[in-house]
């Protein structure tokens, strides 16, 4: 079979795939309540025949088809959405988007019988929660037993969802207006911190000097933190912005107690972990000079995107047999986050960019402005992704050391829960 047989099925489907992007643009849901989109994505799979499991951390669906013996492919789409006004959601970051191309492929390589050429499989994973938001749902839900973690793919890695998985595609719409498709892009990772101040309250006119203040400490802090953001390069991403959440006390008196919460965001592992260590540092020793007592509770978010080079090598060449070289950004720099970047760390990774949207992203003006870029050509550069893994044995890129890097990750995890 020719890769054009894959293109051809994708655009003599294209409106029924425009209009199935549509429909899951309709269905906005937040993380883990994804239930009314799970439903909708495994309907698709029983029209198409494709086994699958479903309910996985929630709400995540899981399907395989191939005959999985030989290279073994991981798609993954997101597939929760954002709040929007009034209490409502909006799928206003585009994660209707990838559920549409994953359903497009799958559906192409059914239909066309693609792989009953290969020894290879696809599975598909449409993953819950990438947002990282709703902590206190979220939260119960792992102290009723039934979650672990956060974030959608961190629990299905602890499941053991990508155990057999040899590599991971991807792809997540942008805000370029003037290119068609990125590669390479690099996304933050991020840590949340909250450090408590422990001081003495007292009367803060007559007699402030047997108190100790926590609002000083956290603000000898802040000041800290502004100095630290110098000691790291550009490159390195560092993003510090530190609020006070809690000041305690009232305008008489002393606060006893003060909380300050910031993310750590950082473009790679050693910067992201450099930072944090100095931050703890400068909550220590600024508290400490002011005789105060502090904790501080950190919390897991995401590891830095670590793409594929050889990966992106083979994304790129489909995209070109879509676009332009021009049309075609190289390794752009975000700080945005996503758990791509843990399923990055354990595995090689792709997640490429495509254009076609409107209005600023995580916010109720966000709109899917080019329909045929975003469902269409993005669809085709993942199928034709699949089509050379799986045809051409030398474009293969296999994980090394994954049980020892899941190891360590879930223990870096579960120590920062």
């Amino acid at each position: 079979m020719e890769k054009t047989v894959l293109f051809d099925f994708i655009d003599g489907a294209k409106e029924k795939i425009i209009a199935r992007g549509r429909k899951f643009f309709d269905c906005p849901e937040l993380g883990f309540k994804e239930f009314q989109t799970m439903e909708m994505i495994c309907e698709e799979l029983e029209k198409w025949g494709v086994p699958y499991e479903k309910g996985i951390a929630m709400t995540g669906v899981k399907a395989t088809i191939g005959k999985g013996c030989g290279y073994h492919i991981g798609v993954v789409a997101d597939i929760d959405a954002l709040p929007g006004k009034d209490g409502g959601c909006i799928h206003s970051c585009g994660h209707s988007i990838q559920t549409t191309l994953a359903l497009t492929v799958l559906e192409a390589l059914v239909q066309t019988n693609f792989l009953e050429e290969t020894e290879g499989c696809v599975t598909f994973f449409f993953t819950p929660a990438e947002e990282f938001i709703d902590f206190s749902y979220r939260d119960g839900l792992i102290k009723e037993g039934k979650l672990e973690f956060r974030s959608g793919k961190q629990n299905m890695i602890a499941l053991g969802c990508f155990d057999d998985v040899d590599c991971i595609l991807s792809a997540h719409a942008n805000g370029d207006r003037e290119t068609k498709f990125d590669v390479g892009s690099a996304l933050a990772g991020f840590l949340a911190k909250k450090a408590v101040f422990q001081g003495k309250s007292s009367h803060s006119g007559a007699a402030p000097h047997l108190g100790r203040n926590t609002l000083h400490g956290a603000m000898l802090t802040m000041q800290a933190i502004s100095f630290l953001k110098e000691q790291f390069p550009p490159e390195a991403g560092l993003r510090l912005h530190p609020v006070l959440t809690e000041t305690g006390g009232d305008v008489n008196q002393i606060p006893g107690e003060t909380i300050l919460e910031t993310y750590i965001r950082a473009n790679d592992r050693e910067s992201l972990f450099a930072a944090e260590k100095r931050f703890d540092a400068c909550v220590g020793h600024c508290a400490a000079a002011l005789e105060l007592g502090w904790e501080i509770k950190t919390t897991a978010g995401y590891l830095p995107l670590r793409q594929s080079d050889r990966l992106n090598e083979t994304v790129k060449e489909n995209m070109l047999l879509l676009c332009e070289e021009k049309d075609i950004v190289k390794n752009p720099v975000s700080g945005a986050s996503g758990d791509v970047g843990d399923l990055g760390s354990l595995l090689p990774a792709v997640q490429f960019g495509f254009s076609g949207i409107e209005g600023r992203f995580h916010s109720s003006d966000f709109i899917i402005r080019e329909e045929e870029n975003c469902y269409i050509r993005a669809a085709k550069v993942l199928a034709g992704t699949i089509f050379d893994l799986l045809t051409q044995p030398e474009k293969q890129v296999y994980p090394e050391n994954f049980s020892e890097k899941k190891e360590q990750y879930l223990s870096l995890l579960r120590q920062n829960q």
